[in-house]
């Protein structure tokens, strides 16, 4: 629906940590201490070794995922390019969340005062 805003304005999710990956029919909530992020689009999850799990949103046709390896892992930084949002972890592993120009709704960010719609 909308590209993400600049990283310079979403440096709150810095130092925030994954508590919960919620994997629902249509979309992917990731519960972090202080903020909500749901996607209802698409998400990459790459490992440190270079591994990249591909996630699109609609659980009855997703392959396995590892999300869970980035619960308890904290955000050290934030990058937003366009259509994509890529928050790397104190691991070195990164999330990537995918928005698209679509007529919908790609999802939402929501904490600390802020509520962005991607």
């Amino acid at each position: 629906m909308h590209e993400f805003p600049p990283a310079s304005e979403m440096t709150y999710l810095i130092g925030d940590t994954l508590e919960q990956v919620s994997l629902d029919p249509f979309s992917t909530q990731f519960r972090f201490e202080r903020n909500l992020l749901i996607s209802e689009y698409a998400v990459e999850h790459t490992e440190p070794d270079g591994t990249v799990w591909k996630y699109k949103c609609v659980a009855s046709e997703a392959p396995a995922t590892l999300l869970h390896h980035l619960v308890g892992r904290t955000v050290a930084d934030v990058r937003s390019e366009g259509f994509r949002l890529t928050l790397l972890f104190d691991t070195g592993a990164a999330l990537h969340v995918l928005s698209d120009d679509g007529p919908y709704e790609a999802g939402h960010i929501d904490g600390c005062d802020k509520f962005i719609v991607f």
